[in-house]
C-alpha cells in the first residue's frame, strides 16, 4: 500500500510541467517585490489572478489573460503613484476587477497596482511585470467573456 502511493507521487511530480514550475518561480519574484500588498496568481486558465490587500485585508481581485494585457503600456503613474497596467486594445476592457467592499464587478481597460515602497520609481517593478507578461502572453489561453457564447 504505501508502495503505491510512493509510485503514484513519484509519477505526479515526474509528469507535472515544467512549465507550470516556472511560473510558480515568476510570480514567486513578483510577489516578493510586492512584498504582501498584492499577491498574483496563475488560475486553471492561466489567466492572471492579481488580489490586493490593505490593513483589512483583500479588498480587490482583477483577473486578465496575459495574452490582453499590453507590456508595453506598463507604466508608472506618479500622480496616483501605482504602477499602470492596459489592455492590448485601447477601446478594449480586458481586467475584470471584483470590489469585496461594494460587491461589486466591473470590466476596465486598465489596471493599477500600489507601487512597491523599496521601488521607488516603480521601474523594478514595471520591469519584472513586462518580463511576466511577455513570456505567458503567448501560452496564455482567451477565455470568452461572460456575454460571448460558443459557436
Amino acid at each position: 500500500m504505501v508502495h503505491r502511493i510512493t509510485l503514484t507521487l513519484l509519477l505526479l511530480a515526474l509528469l507535472a510541467p515544467q512549465e507550470a514550475r516556472s511560473q510558480s518561480a515568476e510570480l514567486e519574484g513578483l510577489n516578493a517585490i510586492f512584498s504582501g500588498s498584492v499577491v498574483m496568481k496563475l488560475d486553471r486558465r492561466q489567466q492572471l489572478v492579481i488580489d490586493l490587500y490593505d490593513a483589512s485585508g483583500r479588498f480587490r481581485q482583477d483577473v486578465v489573460a496575459a495574452s490582453s494585457v499590453d507590456p508595453a503600456t506598463i507604466h508608472f503613474s506618479a500622480e496616483e503613484d501605482a504602477i499602470i497596467l492596459g489592455c492590448v486594445s485601447v477601446d478594449a476592457r480586458c481586467f475584470r476587477k471584483e470590489l469585496f467592499k461594494s460587491n461589486s464587478v466591473r470590466m476596465t481597460g486598465r489596471c493599477n497596482l500600489p507601487r512597491p515602497l523599496e521601488d521607488t520609481g516603480g521601474s523594478a517593478t514595471i520591469e519584472a511585470l513586462r518580463a511576466f507578461i511577455e513570456a505567458h502572453a503567448a501560452t496564455a489561453t482567451e477565455t470568452r467573456s461572460s456575454g460571448q457564447r460558443m459557436k
